[in-house]
């Protein structure tokens, strides 16, 4: 029983640390990966935007696809 323990511990332990590892290697890159592409968020770059009199287009930082910010603020 007790190493039945032990080897949970150490599965533990050792998803813990390789996710650890993940996230100072990419340095927050995955959660921006998560956002864009699975979620289908964009973020704008810091170039000047264009405003149209009614959206404002911008271009994504990470796939460079010409956006638009809804009058809510979310961008698509």
């Amino acid at each position: 029983m007790l190493v039945k323990i032990l080897e949970i511990v150490a599965i533990i332990i050792a998803i813990m640390w390789t996710s650890g590892v993940i996230y100072l290697i990419s340095k927050g890159r995955i959660f921006n990966w998560f956002y864009h592409n699975v979620m289908g968020w964009h973020l704008p770059t810091d170039e000047p935007q264009e405003f149209d009199g009614c959206n404002i287009h911008a271009y994504c930082k990470f796939c460079g696809k010409e956006i638009m910010q809804d009058s809510q603020g979310n961008w698509f």
